[in-house]
Order: structure tokens, then sequence, then C-alpha cells
């Protein structure tokens, strides 16, 4: 995952990134640990578990940028 380039079948502005805190430490099982998803357009922030990560954007049914990546 790399925080500046858009994701593949998801919204050109999402991204993720790794939770900093996570990442390299093996008492978090790899499901738990979190990813950090923002909306650069728009702002928001939101945090999942890997084994939750949505498919896409959760506001992508009101977003007015919502563009799908290819």
């Amino acid at each position: 995952m790399d925080a500046f380039s858009p994701i593949k079948g998801k919204c050109q502005f999402w991204r993720e990134q790794p939770d900093e805190d996570d990442a390299y430490s093996v008492a978090v099982k790899p499901a738990d640990k979190r990813i950090r998803c923002t909306c650069w357009v728009d702002g928001d922030l939101w945090v999942y578990k890997t084994s939750e990560l949505p498919s896409d954007c959760p506001r992508k049914t009101q977003c007015r940028y919502y563009i799908k990546t290819g």
C-alpha cells in the first residue's frame, strides 16, 4: 500500500496506510492490524482492522467527488 497512490477498483481519492503502531508489532495478529483510510478531498479519516477493510469508500454513494479507478 502506498499512501499517495490510488487503489485500483476503489475511489480515486481513497488512500490506505498501515497504522504505524501496528506495522511492526508482532503482538498484533495480521488480521487485527489497523489501516488508516482517508479521503484526501473531503479530509475524512477512518480506521479499520485489516480483516474489516471495506471494498471502497463508505461514503461513495453520498460523495460528489467519487470517481472509481479502473
